[in-house]
């Protein structure tokens, strides 16, 4: 069987940030043990989906340095990963020490991705983080110190009143550290969030096109001088030191999601997402909040929704597979101008048409056609 890997999602955080849309909720006593009791039960029903040891684990959230180390221990221990796994665990600045990097580490976790954002004082009292600059830095020595095989930082740019300079001193900063793995993110209006509904009235400026533009083009500057390879539309990594986790998504590949609204993808082709709401799941963890089985024209969709956003492109073998093709001929304007290229047996991103993953989604999603329809095009 291919690769697959557990997605672990970890619901609680000590603030609400007002640009978040994740399914997260703020608890003063999480049920810690409960909720893991519950993830075990959900594993133990669905488990024999999926062939083999998964090569990959990821707890995320929310805030999963949040959840007793022990706890997280005994979900590695049930999910028998293989020898070589990849098991990441988020954490944010302020809720993580040395002492609780190290009980990570003890317990089975092998890679950290962290929550920095920001290293300006202002721009960080806006993501109301919980934390300070000072913490995040802090968290990047104890990191360090701390010996992990890899790790990863996020950085946030495109914040109400950020400047161009402050961007790439945000990015030196966290280069000066040395990070194997960056992930960048545009702040987006996610609907229903603080952030959007103070945007609608007014309260912070509708973000420059050209001053995001600017800042993705100084972020590619600053991170390929630094020896960091674009990988994926959002990250950069030296060499073997890229998300295997992640890329199970950017790649097609299948992975079981466990906790509260957490989305999986099983091998049979079914498509999962746990019950939203915390003691909800508690109570209902061998079952779906929904659950659906793609057809062919939606798995197409979702094949390229996935794998456009990765290096490597889509593979249009694994597209003829599910019985559908690309028409160049509606995708023409998109390689004449080099945003889209043919490589090897797939159809990869290239120089700005990484800034327009969606309008190329949109123009490639109207190019499918099943291939009895026109079995001799490319």
């Amino acid at each position: 069987m291919d690769s697959w890997g557990i997605y672990v999602h970890i619901p609680w955080c000590e603030s609400r940030c007002p640009y978040c849309a994740f399914n997260t909720y703020v608890e003063k006593a999480p049920p810690f043990r409960a909720y893991t009791d519950a993830i075990l039960q959900q594993w133990a029903a669905h488990q024999a989906d999926f062939q083999g040891a998964p090569s990959t684990i990821f707890f995320g959230g929310g805030t999963p340095s949040l959840h007793p180390p022990e706890l997280i221990g005994a979900l590695i221990e049930a999910f028998q990963p293989a020898s070589n796994a990849e098991i990441t665990l988020e954490a944010n600045p302020g809720g993580s020490t040395k002492t609780s990097l190290s009980a990570y580490r003890d317990a089975g976790i092998n890679r950290v991705s962290l929550g920095i954002q920001t290293f300006h004082s202002k721009h960080a009292r806006f993501l109301n983080r919980g934390h300070s600059v000072d913490d995040a830095r802090q968290l990047l020595a104890d990191v360090a110190a701390t010996g992990f095989n890899s790790w990863s930082a996020d950085l946030i740019f495109a914040l109400p009143h950020q400047s161009l300079s402050e961007w790439a001193e945000d990015l030196q900063a966290l280069l000066d550290c040395e990070p194997p793995h960056v992930s960048l993110y545009g702040l987006t209006a996610e609907e229903g969030t603080p952030y959007t509904n103070a945007l609608k009235k007014g309260r912070f400026p509708v973000q420059d096109e050209e001053l995001w533009e600017a800042m993705m083009d100084t972020a590619c500057e600053q991170l390929e001088q630094a020896g960091l390879q674009r990988y994926e539309v959002s990250n950069w990594a030296h060499a073997g030191h890229q998300s295997r986790h992640n890329s199970l998504y950017w790649r097609g590949k299948h992975w079981m999601g466990l906790g509260a609204g957490a989305h999986g993808w099983h091998p049979q082709g079914l498509r999962t997402v746990g019950h939203l709401e915390p003691q909800a799941f508690i109570q209902n963890p061998n079952t779906w909040k929904e659950s659906h089985t793609s057809n062919s024209k939606e798995s197409a969709i979702e094949l390229m929704l996935s794998t456009i956003r990765h290096i490597d492109g889509i593979p249009l073998g694994s597209l003829h597979q599910l019985g559908w093709n690309i028409q160049r001929s509606k995708i023409a304007h998109h390689l004449e101008n080099g945003l889209l290229v043919y490589g090897e047996n797939a159809l990869q991103v290239r120089t700005r048409g990484w800034k327009l993953i969606n309008s190329l989604l949109l123009s490639l999603e109207s190019a499918l056609e099943p291939i009895s329809h026109n079995p001799s095009a490319p």
